[in-house]
């Protein structure tokens, strides 16, 4: 958690007050709103989460998708040469548009439908697509230097760890060319991104890198079924949606052909998330609710089990 001398700095240094600051959220509460004639969103970081190369890589990532006609939250120069200002050697602090719109609701039946499942599949086809052609000069990190296996993992079970391994050792047989491999956003589901007026706007790109495209679907499809409980509604839910995002995913995307990968991704996402929260998450904040969660992940996870419990094709 970002701490009030930092916040009242990039607060002063945005001519702003720090009493007027909205706390947006982020994983470690560090995103905020400011007004300052016009509504800026604000993201602090600091040299232990976040690198300079990756702030600088996700703001180059963005202008480009931006430029090339796709709805994502823009960064700005505050200053005439750079998105990133620092503040310390450990802290700095980035500047986006404010987007308007508003999260989506799986309880709002009218919005949380077919339509928006189509038009949030087709967003990311159009998203890997443009990876296919994006040459940065600042280059998104690849799916082995996530930081997460950098931490210490001493808190997570070592059979998980090992089933982390043979996953990656699995992806070696995996296929790499531009069809199956580039650029993605590595965390769309339903709360980062935001609607208004039937158009979506894609938010958050932190966790931004270069993998298998069949996992970014994964990830959308693995939270997406989390909406409705365990059983035959989440089956009948699940196979609804999946088509319904493919059929938008391939307009955006027609070169397709990595489906048979997204049941193993799935299971993937399903123990990168537990390890991620094992690592990350504060256990002494959590509600009991959330303990047993992660306990009933692990529990899953230990006995490999699949997390849908069914096959999407």
């Amino acid at each position: 958690m970002v701490s009030d001398t930092v916040k009242n700095q990039v607060f002063a240094r945005l001519g702003c007050q720090s009493s007027e600051a909205k706390l947006l959220g982020g994983y470690n509460q560090h995103v905020f709103e400011v007004n300052r004639g016009e509504k800026l969103v604000v993201k602090i970081e600091e040299e232990s989460a976040a690198s300079e190369q990756g702030v600088l890589s996700e703001c180059e990532w963005l202008s480009y998708m931006h430029e090339h006609g796709l709805r994502v939250v823009r960064p700005l120069r505050i200053t005439a040469d750079t998105y990133l200002n620092r503040i310390s050697e450990e802290c700095f602090f980035v500047v986006y548009e404010k987007v308007e719109g508003a999260h989506v609701s799986p309880q709002d039946k009218d919005v949380w439908n077919h339509t928006l499942f189509e038009q949030w599949g087709e967003m990311m086809g159009k998203m890997h697509t443009l990876a296919k052609t994006f040459q940065p000069v600042h280059e998104r990190p690849q799916w082995f230097a996530n930081r997460l296996f950098e931490e210490d993992s001493r808190s997570v079970d070592p059979i998980l760890l090992e089933k982390l391994q043979q996953y990656h050792h699995a992806f070696k047989s995996l296929p790499v060319s531009d069809d199956h491999f580039g650029l993605i956003h590595g965390d769309l589901h339903h709360h980062n991104f935001l609607r208004k007026e039937d158009e979506l706007t894609l938010l958050d790109f932190g966790d931004s890198e270069y993998h298998w495209f069949a996992y970014d679907i994964a990830i959308a499809v693995y939270h997406t079924a989390q909406t409705v409980p365990k059983g035959s509604a989440r089956k009948e839910f699940v196979h609804s949606f999946f088509q319904s995002f493919m059929e938008g995913y391939s307009r955006g995307n027609p070169t397709a052909v990595f489906l048979s990968q997204i049941d193993f991704f799935i299971d993937y996402r399903h123990l990168f998330s537990y390890i991620y929260h094992s690592v990350y998450a504060d256990m002494s904040q959590l509600t009991d609710q959330q303990r047993k969660y992660l306990d009933e992940m692990r529990l899953s996870l230990q006995k490999g089990e699949s997390y849908l419990g069914f096959p999407l094709e």
